[in-house]
């Protein structure tokens, strides 16, 4: 037997199996959700992938029922394994997790509806589906509520803070953010009263950012300043976040230096590519303010790096803000480069100014359905004092969303203005550069957003969809010309579409739904990163 089969089944004898002298079908769930708890503080992920089959198929087999909490929560745990390491996509996760939310709902477990509720939330904001978010937050919000949970409860709330802030339709003037500001002095008095030092700290995130936007520079300092560096790295890395925004807008050059490198430090600390991203858009910022150009060509390079590595349909305002800062780079050392980011930069505000919108519709429809929630409240409230002090934190969160709906109607008007310059601009540099599809030389339209690889056989090119391939005669090197950066190339015959990456081997790339592409040695390790 392999010394790998050997070490598997080891880790498999290692797992409790179910006896019914022991445990209940329940109980036997339960001990498997401890134990995936165990192997996950040890990183042993080979053994929680082992556990999680062991109970999905006695799960299967007992006819365990689908509303026992331990099994929602065996159920909701499995699927953020299967997601965080790459075997399911998005997509799929959600139609898992709205599956799970379903069966919460004859039930009382409000605590698992909660978290499900979060996941679904998060989930559709890392897809740009704002006005989904905002729907689905806003029950989890309810369901935590009514758990009675804390920390669920801060949770929903900070999720909130980030969903609106990112579905306003901007510019907002500056006195408008004290509706925002007020809500972030509620979860940072929350999270303060009910000692959840995490959300406590969030909270003065947001609040410093919603200053920053307000322009009030010295209050947004002061907050920040509170911050201890000894608090959790995602705390502090978005605190030198700041700081570098505050710097930089006041043009604090001595202090933009410093807060860049300590923003740089703890940004590389996360191995997460979009946050290294953002560090090295102030690098290069200050790199071209200052006049250092040795500095602003290496930063040049590690942003290009970056962009090679982020999925470009997440990450929106970061890929906005580094395409502005490359087309600032390319100014005087190469226009075409200039325009062809000034164009990236249009077509992501585009996207944004979409998505705003859509969410902004979410909020509005939510208009009546909070006062109708704050009327079924009040009376529960009077009828029930059992729950008296759960209605009265929803009363209050629901008073507040309706201040909210309330400034984005007064102000919504204000922005269409800039909102139609900007798609204006926008769609004249799509016209010059920006391409939703490639013509062949046979005519054809090649659509990008449809195009998951190109395979090149002597002077031909075949373009692979879902649906057809399409020969021309050409060259893949005049091809690759024409492509956006999400195309690589990974082999002297084949570029692929690295929106559709599954997975990666040493000699291959897996694209969906199961194609194998070549790797070659000369190609991987120059796109090492990107897989």
């Amino acid at each position: 037997m392999a010394q790998d089969d050997v070490e598997r089944q080891q880790r498999i004898d290692s797992i409790p199996w179910y006896s019914a002298d022991r445990w209940s079908k329940q109980e036997y769930i339960k001990v498997l959700n401890s134990t995936i708890a165990d192997a996950l503080k040890t990183n042993d992920t080979a053994m929680v992938s082992d556990i999680f089959q062991i109970g999905h198929n006695f799960a299967a087999k007992e006819g365990l029922s689908k509303r026992n909490k331990d099994h929602l929560q065996f159920r909701i745990n499995r699927i953020r394994f299967l997601l965080k390491y790459s075997k399911i996509s998005i997509d799929s996760a959600l139609s898992h997790y709205h599956q799970i939310y379903e069966d919460t709902q004859p039930t009382a477990h409000h605590d698992v509806e909660a978290q499900v509720l979060d996941f679904i939330a998060t989930s559709y904001r890392s897809n740009g589906q704002m006005d989904k978010a905002f729907e689905f937050n806003q029950k989890e919000i309810r369901a935590a509520t009514l758990s009675t949970d804390s920390l669920l409860v801060g949770r929903s709330l900070i999720t909130e803070l980030d969903i609106v802030y990112n579905s306003f339709p901007w510019p907002l003037p500056a006195s408008d953010f004290d509706e925002l500001i007020g809500k972030g002095d509620f979860v940072i008095a929350y999270g303060k009263e009910h000692e959840l030092n995490t959300i406590y700290h969030f909270g003065k995130l947001y609040v410093s950012k919603f200053y920053i936007e307000q322009g009030k520079f010295e209050e947004a300092n002061e907050v920040l300043m509170s911050i201890s560096d000894d608090e959790a790295l995602p705390i502090t890395f978005s605190k030198y976040e700041h700081l570098c925004e505050i710097a930089r807008q006041t043009q604090d050059h001595e202090n933009y230096r410093k807060y860049t490198l300590a923003f740089k430090e703890r940004a590389y600390k996360t191995k997460r590519s979009f946050v290294a991203l953002n560090a090295n858009n102030y690098l290069l910022d200050y790199a071209l303010l200052v006049q250092d150009s040795d500095s602003a060509t290496f930063y040049m390079q590690r942003l290009e790096e970056n962009l090679a590595v982020v999925d470009t349909t997440k990450y929106l305002n970061f890929l906005d803000v580094s395409y502005t800062t490359l087309a600032n780079y390319f100014k005087d050392v190469d226009p075409t480069k200039q325009l062809q980011y000034m164009s990236y930069s249009a077509q992501i505000n585009k996207i944004i100014v979409d998505r705003q919108r859509k969410a902004y519709g979410a909020i509005l429809r939510y208009k009546d359905e909070v006062a109708s929630l704050k009327t079924a409240n009040t009376n529960l409230t009077k009828s029930n004092s059992n729950f008296k002090r759960n209605l009265l934190v929803t009363i209050g969160f629901l008073l507040l969303l309706l201040t909210l709906v309330i400034v984005l109607i007064k102000k919504y008007r204000r922005s269409k203005s800039r909102e139609t310059k900007v798609i204006q601009e926008k769609e004249r540099l799509e016209e010059i550069v920006v391409k939703t599809y490639i013509e062949s030389n046979n005519k054809q339209r090649v659509y990008l957003d449809e195009l998951k690889f190109i395979k090149a056989d002597k002077n031909y090119v075949e373009f692979y969809t879902d649906t057809k391939r399409i020969i021309d005669r050409n060259k893949l090197s005049s091809v690759m010309e024409q492509l956006p950066p999400n195309f690589i190339q990974v082999h002297r015959s084949y570029v692929i579409n690295k929106n559709f990456i599954k997975s990666s081997t040493g000699t291959h790339i897996i694209l969906i739904p199961e194609i194998e592409i070549p790797l070659s040695r000369t190609f991987k390790n120059k796109i090492k990163g990107a897989l």
